[in-house]
């Protein structure tokens, strides 16, 4: 409806004016010297109407023609960028993916455009440390290119792991103390250095970035537990036969730090190793106490029967709370024999012996009867330990 009604009104204009002109008898003089130009003013105002026009179009045509270069220029341009964005978008999904040679075409492609950035190189790059390839990681790093451009923090964080996996951990470590300070607060930075300390044995320097790591959540659960048992087995190493310093590694110990069954059990072994037999003992029984473990037990075992008097009783304890753990039991008959208690100690390894019968533990009774003076017993479990020992020849 609306073009009809357009259609209409330029109808009417047009008869408007074809009426006005027909009634125009006007007349234009135009002097060239001893020339004269005679036209109606119809066909004056006509040709001022085309000429305006006809100069208006050069006029564009001109403008239009100066921009043409400019634009072609940004057309490649564009062009060239999507072709880049296109590359990197494949390098980063071969990189999800874990396509290694997906990733290698997609920075070919982006070096095809001529203005690739560093960021084609930290992909593909990125992509050949998840592959374990830390040769081909390095031979891209070190391209100028990769070397210029906005993402210096993520180019030395890549440089320490490849160093970190050549195990050059002073390398690593020089690398990321050189990076900007903000930067080393990042969680990878911080994970890094945290490997490169252990690396390089620097235990105590190591737990204060293991718990660095831990406030940023830069470690996943099984890292944490690794990182955190290589730290404290180091530290009781560290510490050898001196009780001081061993006290002083179980004082600074947190918490948190004291639910990790792999921390418990290195401190044990180092503060038996420096002769801190009870305070040993009390922390497996206070951690036992808190969440009963069964992986403890063997730690435990070696404490209790080196003080059997002072573990007996916790012993008797756990024991009630867990009857039908064979570990415990026979860990209580081992306290029972050492405090002497024939008959306790004889009745908790028959039930384990009932249960998983072994030669081990028919030399046991055998050994507990005959120090109860009961003899014709001690012979029948001697005949079950020669038995054994038979089997166990035959299979072998």
């Amino acid at each position: 409806m609306k073009q009809l009604l357009g259609l209409l009104l330029v109808i009417v204009v047009a008869v408007a004016i074809t009426l006005m002109a027909q009634g125009n008898g006007g007349k234009v003089l135009i002097f060239f010297g001893q020339y004269r130009i005679d036209m109606s003013l119809n066909f004056a105002v006509i040709a001022v109407f085309l000429v305006f026009l006809a100069f208006y179009i050069v006029m564009r045509a001109w403008r239009a023609s100066s921009q043409l270069p400019g634009k072609f220029k940004e057309y490649w341009s564009n062009r060239k960028q999507n072709a880049l964005l296109k590359a990197n978008t494949q390098g980063l999904i071969a990189l999800i993916t874990g396509d290694e040679q997906g990733a290698q075409k997609a920075l070919n492609q982006a070096s095809k455009t001529g203005i690739e950035t560093d960021l084609s190189y930290l992909i593909r790059a990125m992509s050949a440390i998840q592959a374990d390839r830390f040769d081909v990681a390095e031979e891209i790093l070190n391209q100028e290119k990769a070397k210029v451009g906005e993402h210096s923090h993520a180019l030395v964080v890549l440089r320490g792991k490849v160093a970190l996996s050549k195990q050059d951990f002073s390398g690593a470590l020089s690398l990321l103390e050189a990076m900007d300070p903000l930067a080393t607060k990042l969680p990878q930075v911080q994970r890094l250095r945290m490997l490169a300390l252990i690396g390089l044995a620097r235990w105590q320097d190591a737990l204060v970035q293991y718990r660095a790591c831990v406030a940023v959540s830069a470690l996943t659960n099984g890292e944490r537990n690794e990182a955190l048992q290589r730290i404290y087995a180091g530290l009781a190493d560290s510490a050898g036969q001196d009780a001081s310093k061993m006290q002083n590694v179980l004082s600074n110990a947190k918490p948190v730090e004291l639910e990790n069954v792999g921390v418990l059990r290195m401190l044990a072994i180092g503060l038996m190793r420096s002769g801190l037999i009870t305070a040993a003992r009390t922390l497996l029984e206070t951690a036992l106490n808190q969440h009963y473990n069964k992986e403890l037990l063997p730690a435990y075992h070696q404490v209790a029967v080196l003080e059997p008097r002072q573990a007996l009783p916790n012993v008797e304890r756990l024991l009630d709370q867990q009857p039908a753990d064979l570990r415990l039991l026979e860990l209580a008959a081992d306290v029972c024999e050492r405090e002497q208690l024939w008959g306790k100690a004889i009745s908790r390894f028959e039930a384990v012996y009932a249960k998983q019968p072994s030669a081990h533990l028919a030399g046991k009774l055998e050994r507990l009867y005959q120090s109860a003076n009961q003899g014709e017993r001690a012979k029948l479990w001697r005949e079950k330990l020669n038995a054994h020992l038979q089997n166990d020849r035959q299979l072998a």
